[in-house]
């Protein structure tokens, strides 16, 4: 277990007051539950890739055992869900790279590269139709590859780099119409505005500096050497506004703020924010977001007193002021987003984004939350309007999607999609990806379903008046080939639940009705193949029915890897544990106990779930399991898996952090070895004061390495459950 400290013991407390509203869920605040839309496997590349919207269309590449890994499409519907073309015939796929960083929208067509197998990788498009989707112009003719890439489009025109990125090219959509216009050493960064391109490049070996182009070839010209002679000013981090563009440079005054118009007069720095040539705004050539609203610019910039902080700027030098004085800074990689006209930074001290306001010029702290993850991966929070969607974990349903509109103390948005409470000791939270927003259905995939490493991609309609739908996950767990515990996800409003089976090709129905989430079928005919379906019942009213599935009685998996299915609260002493039996695993053990106790208790189980009696009511366990190999037991799994036995009211998690569990590091300033009263595989943090993660592992014998750090001043992020307990050190 990890250590905690007692500002997480506060937030234990707190969390109480959060989870006693869970079950209180208004309908406005629940919406309604997912719906499954479709399902991929996992590759080299991971699961989905990070999707690119055009309209309502919600673009993504992933793999399939049948097709490799093609171009997909989803407006959240199932019919409006599926692989857009068989690009590359057969397994091998099409998509190579990271899709986001290699496709682009212009006017609803989106434009990508891909290998057909034939003509190497090269420039497509598509209009979401297998119709519309073709190769544009293959430009290194036969197998080779001209591998497109660094898009960006202004004036109708779409401008690209190819090869090694040392050719720029640009394309009106068409064949005729696409043809390279200039050759570099390198040439990256492309950004347009105002009916140009903007980029970085390097023509003779000089370094790189400011070009723009109109997407002609006489038209393609150096805009300025900010560097003069010597060195490369590296342009970067190129920001749009109306009138506007702001980008980031390295010249005698370090990495500063630059702007232009487009002319060589208007192209120059806006301030030196940090005097000398020390950086203002970054340490690094690196990745730095910023935000606008209207013409001025939102970014983390650092004066060299008071560390990276929010800056505003209208472009003027006495208009670039800071905004921020918090103690730890400001994150560098948050995004800025910018909601109800104010604009959004992380802060890792906090569990909540900071907001400024131009309007009445207050910066201050608001209720929408920010996780550590939020900035490390991708996908896991959106904005639609002044409503926040994100993944989150708590004590009692594990990692979901969760919901807040800004308003303290609104209740979050609650979804089960899991049926294991697969929250955990660990600063990330992998389970949920947000893949965006189509309409009105918010759109998100799994990590893995419960039996294989499948990856569902659901739906939810966040238009829809009743928090009551059918459950969205529904699946059995076999005891033998004439039984079958059916368990699905809980919905806040319902008070029953009808499931109902039959033999298939039988007219008739067989009806189970039940208050909890799983029922028993113990009759089942040997090897047969079934139907089912389930509804849930809601403030005096039944939902429809799900859509139909089929299971099989006699089905059987062949597996090594022993499955947690799902855990099921009985009532607040009993909880249930389901497995997945197979031909090779055939008996299990768990061990169970409060979290932040020490001592275990073992039960056995044979028949594919065990019912853990005698549990204390109100409480958070942790619980491990291993399987039996031919009479010999396996080593118990490395991960844990937790579970709330649920009382009447659900007043939250009991107080189990103890008082001698007070983080403490030393020696502090610290030359090499930073010990730690944290126990083995510990996950911690390190960042400098700008919020960039300089190091990151696990505590080994009370001990983190820092020699290869700087000198400096840093923050030891230690995650002790719901909130991270922030340790400044000073490494000499």
């Amino acid at each position: 277990m990890l250590m905690y400290n007692k500002e997480f013991k506060k937030n234990i407390l707190q969390l109480t007051v959060l989870i006693a509203a869970l079950l209180l869920i208004s309908s406005e605040i629940v919406k309604s539950q997912a719906r499954q839309i479709g399902s991929f496997s996992s590759d080299s590349y991971g699961g989905l890739s990070t999707s690119v919207q055009a309209g309502n269309i919600i673009f993504f590449s992933a793999n399939t055992q049948t097709y490799g890994r093609e171009l997909w499409r989803t407006d959240g519907t199932e019919a409006g869900t599926f692989m857009v073309a068989d690009i590359n015939p057969g397994l091998g796929g099409s998509i190579i790279g990271y899709f986001e960083y290699t496709s682009h929208v212009m006017n609803g067509i989106i434009y990508f590269r891909a290998d057909d197998g034939v003509n190497g990788i090269e420039l497509w498009r598509s209009d979401g139709t297998a119709l519309g989707t073709y190769m544009v112009l293959d430009i290194v003719p036969g197998s080779g590859s001209g591998a497109p890439g660094g898009f960006t489009h202004t004036n109708n025109m779409l401008f690209f780099t190819a090869g090694t990125g040392s050719s720029l090219w640009r394309s009106d959509g068409t064949t005729a119409g696409t043809f390279s216009i200039g050759s570099f050493q390198i040439v990256s960064n492309l950004t347009g505005f105002n009916g140009n391109v903007y980029f970085s490049a390097d023509i003779n070996n000089s370094g790189q500096e400011l070009w723009k182009s109109n997407g002609t070839v006489a038209g393609t010209q150096l805009l300025k050497d900010l560097n003069g002679v010597f060195g490369a000013s590296l342009p970067c981090n190129f920001h749009v506004t109306p009138n506007i563009l702001y980008f980031m440079a390295n010249t005698n005054d370090g990495w500063e703020l630059w702007k232009t118009t487009g002319s060589n007069a208007s192209t120059v720095q806006v301030k030196d924010i940090n005097p000398g040539n020390a950086g203002g705004v970054l340490s690094v050539y690196s990745v730095a977001n910023a935000g606008n609203i209207g013409n001025t610019l939102y970014f983390s910039a650092n004066d060299g007193v008071t560390g990276y902080q929010l800056w505003k700027s209208d472009g003027t030098d006495a208009g670039t002021v800071r905004i921020s004085n918090l103690a730890n800074g400001v994150d560098q990689n948050g995004a800025f987003p910018v909601v109800n006209g104010k604009v959004l930074v992380n802060n890792y001290a906090s569990e909540f984004f900071w907001q400024y306001d131009p309007v009445t010029d207050i910066f201050d702290e608001s209720a929408y939350p920010s996780r550590i993850w939020f900035n490390s991966y991708e996908g896991k929070y959106i904005f639609s309007g002044n409503e926040m969607y994100y993944t989150d974990k708590d004590s009692v349903f594990g990692c979901e999607i969760y919901y807040a509109d800004g308003n303290t103390g609104t209740s979050p948005f609650f979804l089960e999609s899991h049926l294991t409470d697969n929250w955990f000791f660990s600063s990330t939270q992998g389970f949920n990806t947000i893949c965006g927003i189509s309409g009105t259905n918010l759109i998100f995939s799994q990590a893995r379903s419960p039996y294989n490493a499948v990856i569902p991609l659901f739906s939810i309609d966040l238009s829809a008046s009743s928090s009551c739908s059918y459950p969205s996950v529904v699946f059995p767990v076999p005891l033998s080939f004439t039984s079958a515990h059916f368990v699905w996800s809980y919905i806040p409003d319902a008070s029953q639940y009808e499931l109902q089976y039959r033999l298939q090709g039988n007219p008739s129905w067989n009806s189970e009705i039940t208050a909890q989430t799983y029922v028993a079928l113990n009759n089942l005919t040997d090897s047969a193949n079934y139907e089912y379906r389930i509804r849930a019942y809601c403030n005096g009213a039944w939902t429809a029915f799900s859509d139909i599935k089929n299971y099989n009685s006699g089905q059987t998996v062949n597996d090594y890897i022993l499955h947690i299915l799902a855990n099921k609260s009985e009532n607040d002493s009993t909880h249930r544990i389901y497995w997945l039996k197979t031909p090779q695993i055939t008996n299990m053990q768990i061990r169970y106990r409060v979290a932040g106790t020490t001592t275990w208790q073992t039960v056995s189980n044979s028949n594919g779930y065990r019912r853990l009696t005698g549990l204390i009511p109100d409480t958070f366990y942790e619980y491990q399991w291993r399987a039996n190999w031919g009479g010999t037991w396996d080593q118990w799994f490395p991960s844990t898996l937790y579970f709330y036995t649920k009382n009447e009211t659900l007043t939250g998690v009991a107080d189990i952090i103890p008082d001698n569990m007070v983080p403490l590091i030393y020696p502090n300033p610290v030359s090499n070895n930073l010990q730690g009263n944290f126990p083995d595989e510990t996950e911690y943090y390190i960042t400098d004061i700008s919020g960039r993660i300089c190091q990151q592992g696990f505590f080994n014998n009370n001990n983190v390495n820092v020699t290869s750090l700087e000198s400096g001043l840093y923050i030891l992020i230690v995650h002790g459950g719901i909130s991270n307990s922030s340790i400044k050190f000073v490494k000499k």
